[in-house]
């Protein structure tokens, strides 16, 4: 299709911008075969088939600056594509996910000369529900950015407050599957809820699913042991006779892996979303984990349980404890950790 055709720009990071980008644009009556997609982590949502061109991130990304090479032609590739079909001058609604990313980062400072383009945000989880700014993120990345963006002849501004991007002047809408806790300006939010989905058995007492989550790297060892010590205690301590494992798509599991007793891994069927009617766990267990919230309100029937909120709010998140909000709103378990629990 020729770049002209195209009048649609969707940026999605995971599996939950991904199935926001779904849904709003089939509310929107968007075309996809008017579409171009930008993939900016290795995620593959059945709907980007349709669309006329898709940009896709090659492989898991990293934590340090030095294995940043790997994503170069990525990048560089993504911004002639990007700025190719700005220039058309055909462009009327760009869908992305957070101002940390340096193409989104771009459409939003070029969206403030031409207010002619509805910028719409997806929300891609807890994220968007916290506290994240710029002391949220390694120092160097506010380094490299910045030179990264004028090597690709992108716009950048540093962002002064959260890292969504929904109080952005540019961003007209922040699409969301629930408002409890969104940082957002009440007015922008437009809540598409997933609906609620019935299982396909019924869900076992005796057995528990854990989601694992990136915690672990955002936190020194000294803080982050005693969760998973707690956390494994906790888990041990509810006598299931069966227990799941479900891994995060993009992080290692980290040290709570070998901590847990003998549990199996669920692979290959997706994220916990799409997975939602299949689950015969009757409770979810995790720490600040998206899925969660999403289950619980797909899944009204789980008992699902967000371990160590009370410490891992301290420690990784500067003592911000808004996520609190989402949890507690969407029906989320709160178990606290024992300050006495062993490291």
């Amino acid at each position: 299709m020729a770049g002209r055709d195209i009048d649609t720009l969707i940026l999605v990071n995971n599996a939950i911008s991904a199935r926001m980008a779904e849904v709003a644009i089939e509310s929107d009556g968007v075309d996809l075969s008017r579409t171009m997609v930008f993939l900016l982590r290795n995620i593959n949502p059945p709907w980007v088939a349709d669309a006329a061109a898709v940009s896709r991130y090659p492989e898991k990304p990293r934590e340090t600056v030095w294995e940043q090479w790997r994503f170069t032609s990525f990048f560089a590739r993504a911004a002639r594509q990007l700025k190719a079909a700005l220039a058309t001058g055909h462009i009327r609604r760009i869908y992305i996910v957070n101002v940390d990313n340096v193409l989104s980062n771009h459409v939003v400072q070029w969206a403030a000369d031409h207010p002619e383009v509805d910028i719409v945000l997806l929300v891609e989880g807890i994220f968007n529900f916290q506290d994240i700014t710029v002391k949220n993120r390694a120092r160097w990345r506010w380094m490299v950015k910045p030179v990264m963006s004028r090597m690709l002849r992108l716009r950048w501004r540093t962002p002064a407050g959260h890292l969504g991007g929904a109080d952005e002047p540019a961003v007209r809408r922040v699409v969301s599957f629930t408002a409890h806790g969104l940082k957002s300006p009440p007015e922008k939010i437009d809540v598409m809820p997933w609906p609620v989905v019935t299982p396909v058995a019924p869900p076992r007492a005796d057995t528990l699913l854990i989601a694992h989550t990136g915690l672990w790297k955002w936190m020194s060892p000294e803080d982050y042991m005693p969760i998973a010590r707690g956390f494994a205690d906790w888990v041990a301590a509810q006598g299931f006779q069966r227990i799941l494992v479900k891994d995060h798509p993009f992080i290692p599991t980290g040290p709570l892996a070998d901590m847990l007793p003998p549990h199996e891994h669920i692979t290959g069927r997706g994220s916990l979303e799409d997975m939602a009617a299949d689950i015969d766990a009757a409770t979810l267990a995790g720490t600040c984990c998206t899925g969660l919230v999403t289950l619980k309100l797909m899944r009204p029937d789980l008992r699902c349980v967000d371990f160590g909120s009370n410490a891992y709010c301290e420690t990784a998140y500067h003592g911000d404890h808004s996520v609190e909000a989402l949890l507690i709103g969407a029906g989320v378990e709160l178990v606290p950790l024992a300050r006495t629990s062993p490291a």
